[in-house]
């Protein structure tokens, strides 16, 4: 440092000194921004986030998760199967019958080479982690999983008749989780005498991809499990956020009165693709027609007329 010091000449030190003195005045600028407090309150409500009181203050160890398994093979249920494959974690894959556990099977692999063509991951490791996946059409192999995670239709009456099976056949100190975005967990859980043990967790699509994690807590579901799952959302490399069991949740209860304005706004003669301009010139990355998508639809065309 001294050498290269001795190097410089006046000159050039001067501009040093000046882009130096640029950079100071745009810096104190800049940190006094409404962007940068924003950003400073998003590292801080993220850090929050692994504090929940009467959770993660009460002497509680999290229980490791070796297997896990995902019924339903879907766009939801493989994405979420391809997050805890990359995490080492064994995954059993429930489907209905072998043509939709082949679909569900090909999806996750695609979800790995799709991972590794981006260069995000090698060819080696995306090997290893399809090795730990096991399609199964039964609940034969349940009798030793960590953890169950529906992630099938938005219809109650099956979600039920599921929560049902699998607290029949999975060890007592399973977890019995739902991806549900709709549908109150209670009744999902009312034909159960485990409702201590139900939590929803809340992916967002793709699975394998999006960090956030919405841990749905009941009034019933006991500290352990929500630090289980909060452990989980961890170790796949989510954002777990701990939120009452309400209609939406946190997410979509956000984006309920964020849509509704959007839609107003069409109504009243703007056009829809405008909306979505400016709203992503803003900085988000989808606007809100952009963001329902076409699977997005299916499962609110299914949910309302099922339920």
């Amino acid at each position: 440092m001294i050498l290269l010091s001795k190097s410089i000449s006046s000159e050039e030190g001067h501009k040093l000194g000046l882009i130096d003195a640029l950079e100071a005045e745009s810096f104190k600028q800049l940190v006094l921004s409404d962007t940068a407090k924003a950003l400073v309150h998003v590292f801080f409500a993220q850090r929050a986030t692994s504090k929940v009181p009467k959770v993660t203050d009460v002497g509680l160890k999290p229980r490791p998760m070796k297997k896990v398994a995902v019924i339903g093979g879907g766009l939801m249920g493989s994405g979420i199967a391809t997050a805890l494959l990359l995490s080492n974690i064994r995954v059993l894959l429930k489907e209905i019958n072998s043509e939709y556990l082949l679909k569900g099977i090909k999806s996750v692999e695609a979800n790995l080479k799709g991972l590794v063509s981006r260069g995000k991951l090698t060819q080696d490791k995306a090997g290893k982690a399809f090795s730990l996946l096991k399609g199964v059409l039964d609940y034969t192999e349940f009798k030793d999983v960590d953890m169950v995670i529906e992630a099938v239709i938005e219809n109650i009456q099956l979600k039920q008749k599921i929560f049902k099976e699998i607290e029949e056949v999975c060890p007592p100190n399973c977890i019995l989780a739902s991806n549900t975005s709709t549908i109150d967990l209670n009744v999902i859980g009312e034909k159960t005498n485990s409702k201590d043990r139900i939590v929803g967790a809340h992916f967002f699509s793709p699975a394998h991809l999006m960090t956030l994690l919405e841990i749905v807590r009941t009034e019933n579901t006991s500290a352990q499990v929500i630090l289980d799952l909060m452990a989980l959302g961890k170790a796949i490399k989510k954002v777990p956020v701990v939120v009452g069991n309400c209609i939406g949740f946190a997410v979509n209860r956000t984006f309920f009165p964020y849509s509704q304005a959007a839609h107003m706004l069409v109504n009243l003669g703007v056009d829809l693709f405008r909306v979505d301009s400016v709203i992503t010139s803003f900085g988000l990355p989808l606007g809100p027609f952009q963001y329902i998508s076409p699977p997005c639809l299916v499962v609110l065309l299914y949910d309302y007329l099922s339920n």
